[in-house]
């Protein structure tokens, strides 16, 4: 049962390699470019640990009120409780929000907001479908969704700023495009 537990997450650092096979792979490449793409790897890799690696037990949470789809715990309230996890969320996903400026610098306002729910919808969504067929022990919280959001829209919008200011000329170098 134990081994089932890790498949999201063996699965996830799949294909994050071999998605990022065909990005090394990419010529012409300038050394802050590479550094941009291996350093997102790395935070990918982690996030995919954090987020889908099993955990050993699970307490339940006093303070929030969970419901149950064939015992996979879910929580539908958004903003009921904020805790220290709900800036440890938005935290988690500010460095994806830097990477999505260095790759897509010039992402209309609606495309950075469309994007930033990517995250959160994928990695709930995931933890619910494992949760649901090996139980992996994780709760589904729709204010992962919100902070997973503003996590990505911050970093990008503290990207974008910097990048309009004198520091434009360190950014510049890590831009995909």
């Amino acid at each position: 049962m134990l081994q089932t537990r890790w498949l999201t997450f063996g699965v996830a650092w799949l294909i994050l390699l071999a998605g990022y096979y065909r990005l090394l792979a990419v010529p012409n490449r300038t050394p802050a470019q590479r550094v941009t793409v291996l350093t997102s790897l790395g935070y990918l890799m982690v996030v995919a640990w954090l987020v889908f690696a099993p955990v050993g037990l699970v307490l339940p949470d006093s303070y929030k009120a969970l419901s149950y789809f064939y015992m996979v715990p879910y929580n539908l309230h958004p903003l009921v409780h904020v805790d220290p996890e709900f800036l440890a969320n938005i935290l988690l996903t500010g460095p994806l929000g830097v990477y999505c400026y260095l790759w897509r610098p010039h992402w209309a306002w609606w495309q950075v907001a469309l994007a930033g729910l990517v995250p959160g919808l994928v990695i709930e969504s995931t933890q619910f479908a494992s949760d649901w067929l090996v139980h992996t022990l994780r709760v589904v919280d729709i204010d992962d969704v919100i902070t997973n959001w503003a996590g990505l829209v911050l970093g990008y919008a503290v990207v974008w700023g910097l990048d309009h200011t004198p520091l434009r000329t360190l950014i510049k170098p890590f831009r995909l495009r």
